[in-house]
């Protein structure tokens, strides 16, 4: 599932990145930097490279430290504050790969909500700029961004007490196995 989510994203990158190139010469010289809560332009800017390039250069960029964060955690697991008594560099080494594993996919799960997002705001200021509405896209971006995190943090803590559980079940069988 993490390699299927990886590749999604990877895609998502590339996309966003892609289209912003793509579509760079068609714009006009004015376009849209800001959408109210009704998803209306509320600021507008004159084209330029950070006025276009800076939303996914930002999307990027946080779907790269995401990965950076991925690819760190097993190495340095204090590093990171999880919500329970016991500190995960508390357990064995062999024990900590439920909840390692389980943050990872948490962490490509979010990776993937926000590049979605940050694609469709991409794709709404193209499609104002050039004239057309944007009031659905950026309502459909609102609604996910205020629906996905509190369905994000419940899904994160459910998937966390199952891989806890699993991780103490392991810490316990590894000191069984240890004992003389």
């Amino acid at each position: 599932m993490k390699r299927f989510s990886d590749s999604v994203n990877v895609g998502l990158m590339v996309a966003l990145v892609w289209f912003a190139v793509w579509v760079w010469p068609d714009l006009p010289e004015r376009i849209p930097t800001h959408f109210g809560i009704d998803g209306q332009p509320d600021a507008w800017s004159e084209r330029s490279f950070w006025s276009w390039f800076l939303l996914p250069i930002i999307a990027v960029t946080l779907a790269l430290s995401m990965y950076w964060v991925r690819w760190v955690l097993p190495r340095r697991p204090g590093w990171v504050s999880f919500p329970s008594r016991r500190r995960l560099t508390d357990f064995p080494e062999a024990a900590r790969g439920p909840v390692l594993e389980m943050v990872s996919g948490f962490l490509a799960l979010v990776q993937t909500h926000l590049l979605v997002i940050f694609t469709l705001i991409q794709l709404a200021t193209y499609r104002t700029a050039l004239g057309g509405d944007s009031q659905g896209a950026m309502i459909l971006v609102l609604l996910l961004a205020m629906l996905g995190s509190p369905f994000f943090l419940v899904v994160f803590f459910l998937r966390y007490q199952r891989a806890m559980a699993e991780t103490e079940r392991l810490a316990a069988g590894e000191a069984w196995v240890m004992r003389p």
